[in-house]
């Protein structure tokens, strides 16, 4: 409180610097007309005497004047909105203060005008994204029909090849859809083992093309989440650990002595130790997705992004030519165990 009175002070001082300057000036005017004049010193005191009062008073009133606007201010920077901030006394303010808060309050029409615009621009833009992505699917639709007259080898190949191009369309939707993400948000209680089953299905053609296995074990328990954008960030993770690996299988599971943790153990090509801090990063292909020549650095990203929203925790390890293995960790939401 000292220090803060001090400050308060010296800023007076400060502000006020102008008017004490002019009265020292006169003072010393004055001593040098009585001392030409030869006047008695004790009508100089008594002059000093006199005027020094003023210029005290004058500072007081000052002071009294600026504490009052400071505290008003302060007590507006204190509301979560400030409405009324321009709703100032006006013989609290001065001319050029008039000025800066006309000057600020169109600088705010402004902005706010300008946040409208680009929200509308937002909201185009996601509409026709929308209806681009729907457009889309009808051609592939047709396309997957006309696959099925292929003999089975090509007929497998030309199926994932169109089931990606889906899955990067809906990608380019969630991403465009991570600007509000929130406001998409339904929590709901939802059973761990049903959803990584969905997904699993979901991409069941790869792990039978490339003849991976897929061990589902001690998958117990329900978590309250959104449902949509949790699965979106288990198909990520899956899809990666199957496009890395090569042979072997692909392992999810809750920890017995974890069950607020789902864990997504691959047995593939791993990652370097020097790219795993930059996994989540956007668009970071790392070495090993350069070599795959078809990442884009998006997937990990988004799933960092959106499991911060949802209140889960990601955590990766990886080790070249052993594994990766990543862990979806709800701990900090309500879990139920099915038992």
């Amino acid at each position: 409180m000292i220090r803060k009175n001090m400050y308060f002070m010296k800023q007076l001082l400060k502000e006020n610097a102008g008017v004490i300057w002019l009265y020292i000036l006169v003072v010393v005017l004055f001593a040098s007309t009585f001392f030409l004049y030869d006047i008695p010193t004790n009508v100089y005191q008594d002059a000093i005497i006199f005027t020094f009062p003023l210029l005290i008073i004058f500072l007081l009133i000052r002071g009294i004047k600026l504490t009052r606007k400071h505290q008003k201010l302060q007590h507006l920077l204190q509301e979560p909105i400030l409405n009324d901030w321009h709703k100032q006394e006006e013989e609290f303010l001065t001319i050029l203060e008039s000025d800066y808060q006309e000057i600020i309050t169109k600088v705010t029409r402004q902005t706010r005008d300008m946040q409208e615009q680009q929200e509308k621009q937002e909201k185009e833009l996601m509409d026709y994204y929308s209806l681009w992505t729907h457009q889309i699917k009808t051609p592939l639709a047709a396309l997957d029909l006309m696959i099925q007259t292929f003999d089975q080898p090509q007929k497998n190949a030309m199926q994932e090849e169109t089931f990606k191009i889906q899955q990067y369309l809906e990608m380019m939707l969630q991403y465009l859809r991570m600007q509000s993400i929130q406001q998409d948000f339904r929590f709901e209680v939802i059973s761990i083992e049903k959803v990584v089953k969905n997904v699993v299905k979901k991409y069941a053609r790869f792990f039978i093309h490339k003849d991976l296995e897929v061990d589902l074990t001690q998958l117990t328990g329900e978590i309250i989440t959104d449902e949509k954008w949790f699965s979106f960030i288990l198909e990520q993770i899956i899809f990666n650990a199957i496009k890395y690996t090569q042979i072997g299988k692909i392992t999810i599971y809750t920890p017995v002595d974890r069950p607020q943790e789902i864990v997504i153990k691959d047995t593939g090509q791993g990652i370097l130790a020097e790219d795993i801090p930059r996994v989540f990063q956007r668009g970071f292909t790392g070495y090993t997705g350069r070599q795959n020549q078809k990442a884009s650095g998006l997937g990990l990203f988004m799933s960092q992004e959106i499991a911060q929203e949802l209140g889960l925790n990601l955590r990766l390890t990886s080790k070249v030519g052993v594994g990766t293995e990543v862990t979806i960790d709800s701990s900090k939401l309500q879990t139920f165990s099915l038992e």
